[in-house]
């Protein structure tokens, strides 16, 4: 039950987070940078994957290699996101908050990378926490670096 509650909880800051962006923005813009920046986040994990191949092979302790692929597809990931929304946004035109986007990318980063533990704890079956960790690698940066790009911005 605590934990449906901790959900509950993080999925009501979100969506007050996300209220002031979606009044002020077109939905087509929205949908956009949330492409450009999912596209961008698969590029990074990718190049975060890969880095990721050359460097752990060399590290001896578990928890270095997990700390290392973590920060390596969220970070990855995270830029790429970050990178995408900030070049849609320039082709479409629109003012943003480059700080903002590069700051909600890492968010989004670092929930992408505990989705799968957080469902494993909720009893989750497992083909579908596999699937949503999958899924919500590149979308979540790409929402949260979209989310950063119109934060604070008044129009």
């Amino acid at each position: 039950m605590r934990n449906v509650l901790i959900v509950l909880t993080a999925a009501l800051m979100v969506a007050g987070a996300v209220q002031p962006v979606l009044a002020t923005t077109s939905s087509g813009a929205l949908a956009a940078e949330v492409l450009g920046g999912t596209l961008g986040g698969l590029a990074g994990a990718a190049i975060g994957i890969v880095a990721i191949g050359e460097i752990t092979p060399k590290l001896e302790l578990r928890a270095a290699r997990v700390v290392t692929v973590i920060s390596g597809v969220t970070l990855g990931g995270g830029l790429g996101a970050a990178t995408g929304v900030l070049a849609t946004g320039k082709l479409l035109g629109a003012e943003g908050n480059a700080l903002g986007c590069l700051v909600g990318a890492s968010a989004g980063g670092l929930l992408s990378a505990f989705t799968e533990p957080l469902l494993y704890v909720l009893g989750v079956p497992e083909e579908v926490t596999e699937f949503l960790g999958l899924l919500f690698l590149p979308i979540c940066p790409a929402i949260g670096a979209m989310i950063g790009f119109h934060w604070g911005l008044d129009e």
